[in-house]
């Protein structure tokens, strides 16, 4: 009888363990992953500002779908000009000569493959930045405050708008994250 109550209290007690457990390692393993997504957007939001902001840029425009360009067209002449009793030095904004002179920087979408799975993942300059998600969804807008005077598909300020759709297999449905930064 003793035995027999044993196992009736067991087959009742031990299911609800085994679901607490359960679902606790799941909760875990979708923490432990979003948390990574979140690096991986963090750091290629870091490295996109990154490039605004140490790469001397003139304007910027769009290179296509999921694509921004920083142009750097102009270089600064320094001059020093040297009177009788005093000297200065002039400082003189001007265009470079050939399209050779200037200067592009991309910021993209490209395909990538991961643990032979084809993703998305976004590129500065060509460089991939490395991370576990799939970056499929994502897009980048440029939404321009003040066009350049030369060209009317070029933009000297304005706001980069990203919106960062994150997938990874072993999540149950994608992480949606945006930004927005001026220039």
């Amino acid at each position: 009888m003793e035995l027999l109550a044993t196992i009736v209290i067991l087959s009742i007690v031990l299911p609800v363990i085994y679901g607490v457990f359960n679902s606790g390692l799941s909760l875990y393993n979708k923490i432990q992953i979003e948390g990574q997504l979140r690096d991986d957007a963090d750091y290629a939001a870091a490295m996109i500002l990154n490039s605004f902001n140490s790469i001397p840029f003139d304007n910027v425009q769009t290179c296509g779908e999921n694509c921004i360009q920083l142009n750097n067209v102009t270089h600064t002449d320094l001059e020093k000009v040297e009177t009788d009793n005093s000297s200065f030095y002039s400082i003189e904004k001007n265009q470079k000569n050939t399209a050779e002179d200037t200067s592009h920087h991309k910021i993209e979408l490209v395909d990538n493959t991961l643990n032979k799975e084809k993703i998305k993942s976004v590129a500065v300059d060509g460089n991939i930045i490395d991370g576990i998600g799939n970056f499929a969804g994502s897009t980048f807008s440029l939404s321009c405050t003040q066009i350049s005077d030369t060209n009317a598909n070029l933009c000297e300020h304005g706001f980069i708008d990203i919106h960062f759709t994150i997938d990874q297999s072993r999540l149950k449905k994608p992480l949606a994250l945006e930004s927005q930064f001026g220039f």
